[in-house]
């Protein structure tokens, strides 16, 4: 028997919004996909809520993962 279960996100979906927004609105990310944003968001969001890391670290290490 197999079940498929969607990832599960502990941060809520405004905090997601608001760093695609925040991100798509910033100069320095202009020419950057939004799939790449969305995915650095994902990270960053991830890394901080679920993992309890800081948000200054988490959005430079995600960076470097999803920019570079």
């Amino acid at each position: 028997m197999f079940s498929f279960v969607e990832s599960a996100t502990s941060y809520p979906e405004s905090q997601m919004e608001d760093c695609i927004s925040s991100a798509l609105s910033n100069p320095a990310t202009k020419s950057i996909s939004k799939d790449l944003i969305t995915n650095y968001c994902d990270c960053a969001l991830k890394a901080i809520f679920d993992e309890n890391k800081d948000i200054r670290e988490s959005g430079y290490e995600c960076a470097k993962k999803n920019f570079n």
